[in-house]
C-alpha cells in the first residue's frame, strides 16, 4: 500500500470515528431523555387510571347499595304494598343516589310492574333482554351490567345493572333494574382535566365501548376496542394504536374493583414525546454542524492527496461510472465477437438465463448448450438473429422464455446490434438482457381478471333485468291469481267451468314459481339466515335423490365436514345442491356415477376461483361430480346465464345454475368448475363456516294446512291502499267475502287524508310499498305516528333487506311477498287485528 493511501485512510478513520462518537453521544443523550419522558407519562396515566377506577367502583357500589336494598324490601313484603306505595318506596331509594337514573322492578315474567318514577312509555315487556335471561337462569349471578343499549323504559343509551329478586322458597321471582345513562357517565367523566391529547375510555371486559371522553370525531368509529383486556392484564402503560381514532397512544388499563368493567387513560404518543422531539431536533442540529465541520476537515486533508492521483482517480471514476450504469440498469449484457467467434457475458445475463457463474460460456455453443429455451420460442429467437444478421431489420427485439436450475421458466427481452464493417459485414453482435417475468405475470392476471369482470357485469345486468321484469309481471300475476282463486272456490266441483279454473290456477302456480326463481337469481328475494348444517342437508338431498335414479344411474357420497355449518337459509341451499345434482345426473343419461364430495377446508390464502374470490379462512366446500362427457368451452362461459340452456326447447327454464350463482354469491361464498371435453365435470361450491354447531339441518318444511276453513271477521274496516287497480279491486272483494269492510284507496295522499279526518275509524291497514309520490313505508310512518297502535300490513313483490329494515323502522307489523293468496291474506288480518285488539 502507497504512504498516502495509508495517510488517505488514517484521516479517514480519525474523522469516522471523530462522527461516530457524535452520533453516539447525541444517540445516547435523546435515549436518555426519551427514557425520563416516558416514565414520568406512565407514571401520570398510571396513577390517574387507578384514581378514576377507584371512584367508578365507589359510584357503582352506590348503586349496587339501593339495588340490594330495593331486592331485600321487595321480598320481605313490599310486594304486597299497592302500586303507588311501591313506585314511592323505590323513589324514596334513589334520592341522593344521581347516576340512578331509574329503579325498576320486572315480574318473573319480563314484564316491568313498577318505577321510581313516570317516565312517560307504558311498562315493557324486557324478557328477551341479556340482564333479565341471565338472572332468571342462574341464582349466582349476582350484579349483573348489561352492555350499553336503547333502553325501552326512556328510549335512552345507557347501562342496566341488575339483581335478582328471589321468593321465599329461593324460586325467581323476578328482577329489580337501575338504569345509569351514558349522558350521565359522560358528565361526571367530562369534568376531569386528563390533560391535551388525552382521553378516557370505560369499556366491558371484551372491550364493548361504554364512555369515551371526550368523544370520537366519527361516532360510528366509536364502537369496541376489543384488544384493552389483553393490554390490561399486562400491569403497565402500554403502546398500541387506538382502532377508534387510528393514532398510537400510550394506555393505562385497569379493572373497575371486581366488576367485568375496564377504565382506561389514553394520551397521543406524539404529544407525549414532544418536548424529547424538540431537544432532538436541537441535538440533531447541532450533531449535524458539528460533522459537517469534521467532514470539511477531512475533505481539505483529502484535497491535497487527490491533486498528486488526479489521473489516477480520473480513470477509476470512470471505471466506477461504468459499472453502476451497468448495475442500475439492471440488465445482462452480451457480446459476440464474429472474427474469433467468441462470446463475453455479465454476470447478470448468467443470472438472467438461469447459468451458473462456473459454466463457461466462450463461444456460441456453450451457450446453445447451457442456456434452456422454451421450444416454442427457440425458432422465434433464432429466426430473429439471422435476419438482423442478414441486414434485413435494423435491430433485434424479442421476448423468449428459459429454464432455469429451480424447474421454473423465466421471460426475458432481449435487444441487440450489430458492428458491421463499411462492406456491411457483421464484425460484433451487442445484445442486453431483462427479466420481464413480472409484467408477463401481470398482463396475463390483467387478462383474466377482465375476463371475469365482463362475466360478473354481465350476469349483474341480466339479474337487474330480470329482477325488473319479474317484480312488473308480478303485480299482473297478483290479479290472476287473485281472481281465479275467488271463481275456483265458486266454480262447482266436477264442472267443467272448475276444471278449465283449475287449469288456469296450475299454470298460475308454474308462472309464480318461475317469477320467484327469477328474484332468487336477481337477489332481490329475502330469506331468514340461521345456521345449517351442511352435511345433514346434502344427506336429505341424497335420501331425496336417489330412489329417482334410472337403473344405470347410482350416488358415490363421501361426506365428511362434520358440524360444519354455514350462515344461510335451508331452503336456499337445499336448492343449491338438489339442483346441482339435477344438472349432474342430466348430462350421464343413462348411466354414470354422481360424485358427491363434502369437506370443511382451511383456506391459507386468497384464491381466485371461476366465479368469485375466497379470502383466507374456514370453507365448506361441496363437489358435485359426474361421468358424462364435460362442457364444452362455449357452454362453460355461458352456463351461470340466466334463461341460457342446452336442454331442448319446453324441457328447461335456464334459470337453474343462475339461481344457483346468485344464492351463492349473496352468502358470500364462490364457484369453481373443473371440465373439459371427454373429461368428468366437476363443480365446486365453496361457501364460509360458521363457527359453532349447526342449527339447522336441512330445509324447513311448510307445515300442513289442517284450516277447513280461513279466518273470518267481524265487520271491522280495513285500509287497501294500492295503485294497481285491478289488484285494489281483488284484496277489497276477498276482504269482503272474508268478513271485512275494506277502503280502497289508489294513492296514498287519498289514503292518509282519509285517515287524518277520522283515525278511529279504521282497525286495519293494507298497503303496498311501491306507491307513486309517498311509498308504502313512509305512509305507514305517518299513520303510526297518529296512532301507534295501528296494525299495519305492508307489501311488495320486491321484498329485499333494504325494504324490511324500511319497514321495521316505520313499525309496519308483518311485511308480506306479493302476490298473495286467499288463504295468506285470511290468515294475516285475523293475525293482525286479534293482535291488536
Amino acid at each position: 500500500m502507497k504512504a498516502a493511501d495509508r495517510l488517505r485512510h488514517r484521516i479517514v478513520a480519525v474523522g469516522a470515528l471523530l462522527i461516530v462518537a457524535c452520533i453516539g453521544s447525541a444517540g445516547y443523550d435523546g435515549w436518555r431523555l426519551h427514557q425520563q419522558i416516558m416514565m414520568a407519562n406512565e407514571r401520570e396515566l398510571g396513577n390517574l387510571s387507578k384514581a378514576l377506577a377507584e371512584q367508578s367502583l365507589r359510584s357503582l357500589q352506590a348503586v349496587d347499595v339501593v339495588l340490594r336494598d330495593a331486592a331485600s324490601w321487595y321480598e320481605a313484603g313490599g310486594a304486597r304494598l299497592d302500586p303507588q306505595a311501591v313506585s314511592a318506596a323505590l323513589a324514596s331509594r334513589t334520592v341522593g343516589v344521581p347516576q340512578v337514573n331509574v329503579l325498576t322492578v320486572i315480574d318473573a315474567q319480563g314484564m316491568q310492574q313498577y318505577r321510581s318514577r313516570d317516565t312517560g312509555t307504558p311498562l315493557a315487556d324486557v324478557s328477551d333482554r341479556p340482564y333479565f335471561t341471565a338472572q332468571r337462569d342462574a341464582r349466582g349471578v349476582g350484579l349483573f351490567i348489561s352492555k350499553p343499549m336503547l333502553t325501552r323504559t326512556e328510549g335512552l343509551a345507557g347501562l342496566v345493572v341488575s339483581r335478582r329478586i328471589d321468593r321465599p322458597d329461593g324460586s325467581f321471582a323476578g328482577v329489580v333494574t337501575a338504569i345509569v345513562t351514558l349522558q350521565h357517565l359522560e358528565g361526571m367523566y367530562s369534568a376531569i382535566r386528563l390533560g391535551e391529547r388525552s382521553s378516557l375510555l370505560l369499556t366491558l371486559n371484551d372491550g364493548t365501548l361504554i364512555v369515551r371522553q371526550p368523544g370520537a370525531d366519527d361516532p360510528k368509529r366509536q364502537q369496541s376496542f376489543p384488544g384493552l383486556a389483553a393490554l390490561k392484564e399486562r400491569g403497565v402503560v402500554a403502546h398500541a394504536v387506538d382502532p377508534i381514532d387510528g393514532r398510537r397512544k400510550l394506555i393505562s388499563a385497569v379493572d373497575v374493583g371486581k366488576r367485568p368493567l375496564i377504565l382506561a387513560i389514553m394520551r397521543d404518543e406524539d404529544y407525549a414525546l414532544r418536548p424529547w422531539y424538540d431537544e432532538m431536533l436541537s441535538s440533531g442540529i447541532r450533531t449535524v454542524l458539528l460533522i459537517l465541520l469534521v467532514v470539511l476537515t477531512i475533505v481539505g486533508l483529502l484535497r491535497q492527496l487527490r491533486r498528486q492521483e488526479s489521473g489516477e482517480q480520473a480513470l477509476r471514476q470512470s471505471e466506477e461510472r461504468y459499472a453502476m450504469a451497468m448495475e442500475a440498469a439492471n440488465e445482462g449484457h452480451a457480446e459476440w465477437n464474429f472474427a474469433h467467434n467468441t462470446v463475453f457475458v455479465s454476470d447478470k445475463w448468467r443470472a438472467l438465463h438461469g447459468v451458473d457463474a462456473s459454466v463457461p460460456l466462450g463461444t456460441p455453443a456453450d451457450v446453445l448448450r447451457h442456456v434452456q429455451l422454451h421450444p416454442d420460442d427457440a425458432p422465434h429467437a433464432r429466426q430473429a438473429i439471422e435476419d438482423h444478421l442478414a441486414g434485413r431489420t435494423h435491430a433485434i427485439e424479442l421476448e423468449y422464455r428459459v429454464r432455469h436450475a429451480d424447474g421454473n421458466w423465466r421471460w426475458i427481452h432481449a435487444r441487440g446490434r450489430c458492428v458491421r464493417d463499411e462492406a456491411g459485414a457483421a464484425l460484433r453482435l451487442f445484445g442486453a438482457a431483462t427479466d420481464v417475468s413480472a409484467r408477463k405475470l401481470a398482463e396475463a392476471d390483467k387478462a383474466r381478471l377482465e375476463t371475469r369482470l365482463q362475466q360478473t357485469q354481465r350476469l349483474e345486468a341480466l339479474g337487474t333485468l330480470s329482477g325488473g321484469i319479474a317484480h312488473d309481471f308480478n303485480n299482473i300475476l297478483g290479479a290472476i291469481l287473485g281472481f281465479g282463486e275467488m271463481a275456483q272456490q265458486q266454480a262447482p266441483a266436477g264442472s267443467a267451468m272448475r276444471r278449465h279454473i283449475d287449469r288456469v290456477m296450475q299454470a298460475g302456480a308454474r308462472a309464480r314459481l318461475l317469477v320467484r326463481r327469477i328474484l332468487d337469481f336477481s337477489r332481490s328475494g329475502i330469506a331468514e339466515r340461521v345456521p345449517v348444517n351442511m352435511q345433514a342437508l346434502v344427506e336429505e338431498v341424497i335420501s331425496m335423490l336417489t330412489p329417482t335414479l334410472p337403473p344405470g344411474l347410482r350416488v358415490d357420497a363421501r361426506l365428511q365436514s362434520g358440524s360444519a355449518a354455514v350462515m344461510g337459509d335451508g331452503t336456499q341451499l337445499y336448492q343449491v345442491v338438489m339442483n346441482l345434482c339435477t344438472n349432474a345426473v342430466q348430462a350421464m343419461g343413462e348411466q354414470g356415477v354422481v360424485s358427491l364430495r363434502l369437506d370443511r377446508v382451511d383456506v391459507e390464502q386468497k384464491r381466485a376461483l371461476l366465479h368469485g374470490d375466497i379470502a383466507a379462512g374456514s370453507y365448506v366446500c361441496l363437489e358435485v361430480g359426474d361421468t358424462g362427457p364435460g362442457i364444452p368451452p362455449e357452454v362453460l362461459q355461458r352456463m351461470f346465464d340466466p334463461f341460457f340452456t342446452t336442454k331442448k326447447v319446453g324441457e328447461g327454464t335456464g334459470l337453474g345454475l343462475s339461481v344457483v350463482h346468485g344464492i351463492v354469491a349473496d352468502l358470500g361464498g364462490a364457484i369453481d368448475v373443473t371440465t373439459g371435453s371427454g373429461r368428468p365435470t366437476v363443480v365446486s361450491v365453496w361457501l364460509p363456516v360458521l363457527q359453532g354447531q349447526a342449527m339447522d339441518g336441512g330445509p324447513e318444511q311448510a307445515p300442513l294446512d289442517t284450516v277447513k276453513g280461513c279466518p273470518r271477521g267481524n265487520g271491522e274496516v280495513v285500509m287497501v291502499v294500492d295503485d294497481e287497480q285491478p289488484l285494489l279491486e281483488l284484496a277489497e272483494e276477498i276482504l269482503a267475502s272474508l268478513g271485512y269492510e275494506p277502503v280502497g284507496f289508489g294513492t296514498s295522499e287519498r289514503a292518509l287524508a282519509a285517515f287524518e279526518a277520522d283515525p278511529q275509524r279504521f282497525d286495519a291497514v293494507l298497503t303496498d310499498e311501491m306507491l307513486p309520490g309517498m311509498p308504502g313505508s313512509e305512509l305507514a310512518r305517518r299513520l303510526l305516528a297518529q296512532r301507534p297502535a295501528l296494525p299495519v300490513a305492508l307489501m311488495s313483490g320486491n321484498v329485499n333487506v333494504s325494504l324490511e329494515q324500511r319497514a321495521r323502522s316505520a313499525g309496519v307489523s308483518v311485511l308480506l311477498h306479493k302476490p298473495l293468496g286467499l288463504q295468506e291474506l285470511a290468515e294475516c288480518m285475523s293475525r293482525l287485528i286479534g293482535d291488536g285488539s
